[in-house]
């Protein structure tokens, strides 16, 4: 089966929580003895694209860029045209709808991210190279999916749901931190599209379900797909990570950590640090006991540097994937519970949930594991085996799947 994955992600290296997803998402596809292409839409998310890591990983020949710059101008325009009136005037509208303080103002074009030339780029490779079946990386790309073939299998990997996602940032520092967010009447449109349709965690999952009601798409959770080849062995060092990108719900979340745990911590242990990677580190000031890696290229030598990770997040959808990395690596975290969404009990033997707003009792948890890498390393090995089950779980349904044994009766 030749399998395509549409992002506007790159995945090499994969040093924040989006590209880690969908690279191990591919990796699994491949595992699973299927053939992987991946497009990667430039233009659309902020991002740098190393063209040589890409082709390491897939092979040139399953590589493909998809760009605003293709075809001629009497070949765009036509189709183009009425989708630009339509986004700008939706912007417009907007606009005026913020400036008044209506709740709408906040809401974006589900396509506003997406350009026509990635459907028509998308629908060309798929037949000259007889692409079985499409996984488009987000909602707001769910466009791709139309003017395919028929019996082209479409899959859309949400991430997270964008339904009303404004609603949890607008009492924050940064109200428009919240990145995407559309009615939900919109998200129904955008699942709509696909024929089966990935949940990252299982109330979101459930969350689809109710939003789709008995009509297809056939809805089910393919959380992220652990690798398992960086754990850890050295538990020595007795400082504490926080592994993130520099996403808003992260900055937020690890201000309010510096500002009221961050100090019960130094108090207590000032020799021990909080050590930050990936992109996190440009969105935070320095400072006292802060120790910034910058982007990771191996996340293994991250929590060797920090073989305790912490999870203090207060805001955002989806599962966190930091929480899982951890695991993968084998080694404990401290979570707040918003930041342990999607978790089930069943994986939360090397989990340490405090919680929200309970900064001391997230202080003792940093200090209780810094004292002790038996301590960390016990908890650790609970993770790993955690993290075995959690693929073993994760690929029997991305199996099912993709051999379309995925039917109605599982909705």
């Amino acid at each position: 089966m030749k399998v395509a994955f549409v992002s506007a992600f790159p995945v090499v290296p994969a040093n924040e929580g989006a590209r880690s997803r969908i690279l191990q998402l591919t990796r699994a596809v491949r595992s699973l003895g299927h053939e992987v292409h991946f497009l990667f839409v430039d233009g659309t998310i902020d991002a740098e694209f190393d063209r040589a890591g890409h082709e390491a990983e897939f092979g040139s020949d399953h590589l493909h860029l998809v760009s605003r710059r293709e075809g001629s101008v009497s070949t765009r325009l036509p189709g183009d045209l009425g989708f630009d009136i339509g986004l700008t005037a939706f912007r417009a509208v907007r606009k005026v709808h913020r400036l008044l303080g209506r709740d709408s103002g906040f809401y974006n074009h589900l396509d506003e991210f997406y350009y026509p030339a990635i459907g028509r780029q998308v629908q060309d490779i798929q037949r000259r190279l007889g692409i079985d079946a499409v996984i488009v990386e987000y909602a707001f790309h769910s466009r791709a999916f139309l003017g395919l073939p028929n019996d082209v299998l479409r899959i859309l990997d949400t991430h997270d749901s964008f339904a009303d996602r404004h609603r949890a940032f607008i009492n924050t520092a940064n109200k428009y931190g919240y990145w995407f967010s559309v009615p939900l009447a919109v998200e129904r449109r955008a699942l709509r599209r696909a024929d089966v349709v990935v949940a990252i965690q299982d109330e979101e999952e459930q969350t689809f379900r109710q939003l789709l009601g008995p009509e297809p798409p056939v809805v089910a959770t393919v959380s992220h797909i652990l690798d398992l080849g960086g754990r850890v062995e050295d538990f020595t060092a007795s400082d504490f990570l926080f592994l993130g990108s520099g996403n808003d719900a992260n900055v937020i979340s690890l201000k309010g950590f510096l500002q009221n745990i961050m100090p019960l911590v130094r108090t207590a242990r000032p020799d021990i640090r909080l050590v930050l990677a990936g992109g996190i580190c440009g969105r935070i000031e320095d400072g006292e006991g802060i120790l910034k890696l910058g982007r990771v290229d191996n996340l293994k030598d991250a929590f060797t540097r920090a073989p305790l990770s912490i999870n203090p997040i207060t805001l955002g959808t989806g599962i966190n994937i930091k929480l899982l990395d951890a695991l993968a690596a084998g080694v404990a975290t401290i979570s707040t519970r918003t930041g342990a969404r999607g978790l089930s009990e069943r994986y939360q033997r090397g989990v340490v949930i405090v919680e929200d707003g309970n900064h001391q009792a997230f202080a003792d948890a940093i200090l209780w594991l810094a004292s002790s890498s038996d301590q960390r390393q016990d908890l650790g090995n609970r993770a790993f085996e955690d993290a075995i089950e959690w693929n073993r779980r994760q690929m029997t349904v991305l199996g099912d799947i993709l051999h379309g044994r995925q039917s109605c009766e599982n909705r």
